[in-house]
């Protein structure tokens, strides 16, 4: 689920950056910083929307000619609940189930959460329908898959999926 959130973040500019462009210098040193990283409760931050109007005045910091700039902005953020429903590429196929990415989330899908009409074929490496030949579930597909786990880590987070409901599965 994708929310909008008031964050705040120091950025440390070295003295060498002090002229008429420091408040774009600051602007995309927060970019840089921010986007693509996790922030604990928020998820991962995908795009900073908007920096707050007030700026603080950097502050020097003793024994070094950098400055510290106390920022406040806001963001786009994706975090994902277990339950939920994504759409998502298809990767990987193994013969133990297949992977695939929602944004920067890994989904696994084991085979026990494939439904039965689908059997592994080694051959193709791709799961394929017992009673129609041309139902394939391979590679850069887009699949609809339900959230049933999460394992979230500092600097990523992985998940476990099902298709094995209605609705799930291919899409189209």
């Amino acid at each position: 689920m994708y929310f909008i959130a008031k964050l705040k973040q120091n950025i440390f500019l070295p003295s060498i950056f002090f002229d008429k462009n420091i408040k774009k210098r600051i602007v995309a040193s927060l970019i840089s910083t921010v986007e693509g990283s996790k922030t604990g409760p928020f998820g991962t931050i995908i795009v900073v929307i908007g920096i707050g109007d007030f700026w603080c005045n950097g502050k020097l910091i003793p024994g070094s000619s950098s400055a510290l700039y106390k920022i406040n902005y806001k963001a786009i953020t994706f975090r994902v609940f277990k339950g939920e429903v994504l759409d998502s590429i298809l990767t990987n196929t193994t013969k133990l189930g297949f992977f695939c990415q929602s944004g920067s989330l890994q989904i696994f899908v084991s085979k026990q959460f494939i439904p039965d009409i689908y059997i592994y074929d080694t051959s193709s490496r791709c799961f394929q329908n017992r009673s129609c030949e041309n139902d394939k579930i391979n590679k850069d597909l887009v699949i609809r898959v339900r959230i049933i786990g999460l394992r979230e880590e500092s600097d990523h987070t992985q998940a476990l999926g099902s298709i094995n409901e209605m609705f799930l599965g291919k899409k189209g």
